[in-house]
């Protein structure tokens, strides 16, 4: 006898740009049944990819009026996303992928936390660099130690802002090494121009550096009118990265740390192998997918809330340096005003 079984439903609130884009990987998992999307502009609304099927609704209100599906995905500004997380787990949402940044506070990131223990809903951030195959195969080349141990990573992006963009570089971090931030400087530059997302945010761009476990640096820069695109540079003992996400090159010069230089005896370095299935502009579509894919899974997530929640926790760390002539900050922050320290950020 065989049984089949019924699908997820499911259903997007915020249709902007990157809404297309989950909404357009969730019309195409198999197991998922997209029942409604929401958004509150018209415009957005009209989009002619969304099938006839599928309701369109002006509010989330709507949506949660008679109970909410099983799956629920918010894609929208930072503002909105604790109190549409805590309704949506109320209303019986029991798989829940939220768009980063997770929350604009540590407090509002507790309380969703709080929520999904109560209801015992799973909660992802979609930080989907975390699958990303160039990102992946970082991670799993450092853990190795065949490039021996990192010591200053230099990660750089272009355009808005330090908790829009940003805070992909900075759970970058902790992903690729596995190790929690100890330390945070910040540099929080003043707005260039208005938020193209609305007035009401204010999401500039900075330098963070943050000290890691054993002695290592990271330096997020987020430069509003810089030229781009994304780079990193990940100097380790035994090697050198380079990478430059949009033409999809990794340079690699790995060094042999049995050569000890000396006169007559320069230190030997050679070309690394970078396979070409990491060597690609990264995809959002499979990432994102990745996201959703251990949400319903049931095991273990590389994007739980536990992380989104990290990442918050050390924007908030540089905004408070920032503040207080940069002087380091040091993890976790424990203070009730630390904790409640609100951040506009989109």
């Amino acid at each position: 006898m065989t049984t089949t079984t019924a699908p997820k439903t499911a259903a997007l609130i915020g249709l902007g740009p990157h809404g297309k884009r989950v909404a357009s990987v969730l019309m195409t998992m198999p197991g998922i049944e997209l029942k409604a999307i929401v958004d509150s502009r018209d415009e957005a609304l009209a989009w002619p990819d969304i099938p006839a099927s599928v309701a369109k609704l002006k509010s989330a209100e709507a949506l949660f009026a008679n109970g909410a599906p099983e799956v629920v995905c918010i894609v929208t500004n930072g503002p909105s996303h604790a109190k549409l997380a805590i309704d949506a787990m109320n209303a019986g949402a029991r798989f829940l992928m939220v768009e980063k940044p997770f929350a604009c506070s540590l407090e509002e990131c507790d309380e969703v936390m709080k929520v999904a223990e109560r209801t015992g809903t799973r909660v992802a951030v979609d930080q989907s660099c975390r699958h990303a195959v160039l990102y992946r195969w970082l991670r799993e080349q450092i853990a190795s130690g065949r490039w021996g141990e990192p010591r200053a990573f230099w990660m750089q992006r272009q355009g808005i802002g330090l908790g829009c963009n940003g805070i992909h570089s900075i759970d970058l971090a902790r992903f690729l090494t596995g190790r929690d931030v100890e330390r945070v400087s910040g540099w929080i530059d003043a707005p260039i121009k208005k938020n193209p997302r609305g007035e009401q945010f204010i999401d500039p761009g900075g330098m963070v550096v943050m000290e890691m476990g054993k002695a290592l640096r990271v330096v997020v820069t987020q430069v509003e009118d810089g030229a781009g695109p994304v780079s990193l540079e990940l100097d380790l003992t035994a090697a050198r990265v380079y990478v430059d996400e949009r033409s999809g090159s990794i340079d690699v010069i790995e060094r042999d740390l049995s050569v000890i230089p000396g006169p007559g005896r320069p230190a030997v370095f050679r070309k690394g192998v970078v396979p070409e299935s990491a060597a690609k502009y990264p995809d959002m579509a499979p990432s994102i997918r990745g996201v959703l894919d251990e949400l319903l899974g049931g095991g273990t997530m590389d994007c739980d809330a536990s992380h989104g929640r990290a990442a918050v926790e050390v924007l908030v760390a540089a905004y408070l340096s920032g503040a207080d002539g940069n002087r380091p900050v040091q993890l976790p922050l424990t203070s009730k005003e630390s904790r409640a320290k609100w951040l506009p950020i989109t």
